[in-house]
Parts: structure tokens; sequence; C-alpha cells
């Protein structure tokens, strides 16, 4: 594995690497700065598999970096950690947002950047299968209905604040159920996404999830949220407990966003999604659970979502998980 670790402190890249090293990564380069990062990255023919970020750097600190990285075409899918002394539940969301998957704290130990290049392999694993996949839809791309399991959870791109399932989840995880308080999980279900799922060819289902990403990121403007795709039609956002979320208003939104396209898709043949949109579910004070349980919750309230018309504005006073 070819990981490139970033920090303008000189004696954290020290014990970083010799830490790697114990943990037989031996591939390991380092730098002292986001721009000195990009020049590395952009003169790599092998591109690097890995990014170790600290998040506090002069000039350019690494949720900046983390942006940049991810807008290059050959890292949108590379692994990124977070490496900080800050833990606050601000910069946590700023990094995953910009598309981090996983982050630890200064001071750090062996057993937790064990645990966490762990995570990184299992990313690396689960990519190398999608590029054999990918190559063999390129070749035969009207069989990708059948290659693709319809409770896959696809890993979208292009709408605001979407993020893979499983970053989402680890991200629920590393905050733990106290510092959620502050946060609720709302569900987002496309009743006819198995009837959509059986009549596509080639990209058309993965479009569609595309498009209803979009819609509902859009829907949520107002809120800042974490948006994921979970698979068999299920989506579901993270969104500030403490704001208003109007149901009937975002369901209302929804149907305008997708009556927007809907004439294309039934020009094309296609049949154009039906969401439904779940009440907001939250962990409670003395909850000992798993922090992703809301996220559960979330989506089944959303397959046996109700009427918009029967709504009223809610400022979670029924939330509870």
């Amino acid at each position: 594995m070819k990981i490139l670790a970033v920090d303008d402190e000189p004696l954290f890249l020290e014990l970083l690497g010799q830490i790697l090293s114990q943990l037989n990564f031996t591939d390991v380069h380092f730098a002292s700065s986001g721009q000195e990062a990009l020049d590395m990255v952009a003169r790599e023919t092998r591109p690097f598999d890995c990014f170790l970020l600290d998040i506090r750097m002069d000039n350019m600190d690494g949720i900046e970096l983390c942006r940049r990285i991810r807008g290059l075409t050959k890292h949108r899918h590379t692994p990124i950690v977070m490496v900080t002394a800050m833990s606050e539940k601000q910069y946590v969301d700023a990094a995953f947002l910009t598309g981090a998957n996983d982050y630890v704290t200064k001071p750090i130990d062996r057993i937790e950047i064990k645990v966490r290049m762990n995570m990184v392999q299992t990313i690396l694993n689960e990519r190398t299968h999608s590029g054999r996949m990918a190559k063999e839809i390129a070749k035969v791309e009207k069989t990708l209905g059948e290659r693709c399991q319809f409770d896959d959870e696809v890993v979208l791109n292009d709408a605001h604040g979407l993020v893979p399932f499983a970053s989402l989840e680890n991200y629920l995880l590393k905050l733990g159920n106290m510092r959620l308080l502050s946060s609720a999980a709302v569900g987002f279900h496309i009743e006819n996404a198995l009837d959509i799922f059986g009549r596509a060819v080639g990209l058309e289902f993965v479009d569609m999830l595309s498009d209803t990403a979009s819609v509902i990121a859009n829907a949520l403007k107002s809120q800042n949220h974490m948006l994921s795709y979970s698979g068999s039609g299920d989506f579901v956002a993270v969104i500030p407990r403490a704001s208003s979320f109007d149901r009937a208003e975002v369901e209302m939104n929804i149907e305008a966003g997708v009556a927007a396209f809907s004439d294309i898709y039934l020009a094309d043949g296609l049949v154009p999604p039906r969401l439904r949109v779940g009440t907001p579910k939250t962990n409670g004070l003395l909850s000992f659970g798993s922090p992703t349980r809301m996220l559960d919750a979330a989506m089944k309230s959303a397959r046996i979502g109700t009427p918009a018309g029967s709504l009223r504005r809610s400022r979670f006073a029924e939330a509870g998980a």
C-alpha cells in the first residue's frame, strides 16, 4: 500500500512513520504542507493508495487539502484518514463532508492506527473488486442490471453533502451517542425502486439513483446535511437536530424536483421514482446501543411513510427513534 502522510510537524511525521513501519507499511511518503502534498500527487506515476492528513496546518489546512484531492479524478475514491488533535464535531463534520473516510485523534497509538489502516485495506479491497466489475461492465454494459445487486450500497457522486454509506456509518460511530445528541436522521425511500431496477438496462438504475440524490439534496438545501444511499431504494440524511424540519415541505420540494425530469424519463420509456419521506429519528440521552441504529430507524420510517398532507411542522417533538 502506497501511503502519503501530510503534517507540518516533523516530529509527528517521524512518529507516524515509525508506527506504520512497525505495522509493515513500508511504502510511506511524507509532505510537510498541503501544497507539497499536491505537488507530489501530481508527479507520481503510480497513484497513492491512501492519504493521512493533519487538519490543522498553515496556509492550506487538511480539510481544504482533502477537498482538492477529492477533486482529482484518480483519487475520488482513495481512502483519506484525517489525523488531528481537534475532535470537535464541527471539524469532524467538515472533514467527512469534503470526502474523508475516517479520522484518528492525537496523540496516536499503534493499536488505533492498526484499526484505521485495516479499514483502509478493506476499502481498497472493495475498490479493486469494483474496478474489475467496471471493466466487465464496460465490455457488456447492458448486463449491468444483472451484475449489480438491488441491495448494493452504490457509491454516488455529484450531489451536495453526498457521502458513501460506509463513511456515514463510520462518522456516527466515531462521534458516539453523546455527541450525536445534536443530530437527527431522516430516511427517504424510493417505493418503486425494485420495479425500476427490474426494467433498467445498463446504467439506467444508477443514473436514476444519482438524479434522486440530487433531488433530495436540493430539497434539504436549507439543512446542513450528510446524505447517503444504503441500497434497496433507501437514502438517509443526517441533519442538525435543532433545525426546523418540515416534512411536508421537503416532500413537496422532492415532488417538484422529480417532476422536473419526469417528462424526460417518460419520453425515454423510463419510470420516474416515487419517494417517501420518513420522520426524523434521534438517539436518546441514555442510549447505549450502536449510534448507527438511528439510521436504520430513519429508513424504516421512510418505508412506511404517511402522506405529506397529514403532517404539520415538527421540531423533533416526537423524533425519538
